[in-house]
């Protein structure tokens, strides 16, 4: 069952480090990495670039959503 292979990860929503550790603990779980973002460089809020890098670093199969209107973004 699917609710067998669910758990949480706690973390402070409000600790941005906290934040990318806890998704780096995912992307290590995960086999495929399903992202949405706007193209924007890693910041201790977005850390959505990160943790694509490290997903891909780690060999897992990344597929990356771009809403409308946003693209590749330097800093």
């Amino acid at each position: 069952m699917l609710t067998q292979q669910l758990s949480l990860v706690d973390y402070d929503p409000a600790d941005g480090p906290a934040c990318v550790r806890a998704g780096e603990r995912l992307v290590r779980a995960c086999s495929r990495v399903l992202a949405v973002r706007d193209g924007s460089p890693f910041t201790a809020r977005d850390a959505t670039a990160h943790l694509v890098a490290s997903a891909r670093g780690l060999g897992r199969s990344v597929d990356v959503l771009r809403p409308a209107g946003t693209g590749r973004r330097t800093p």
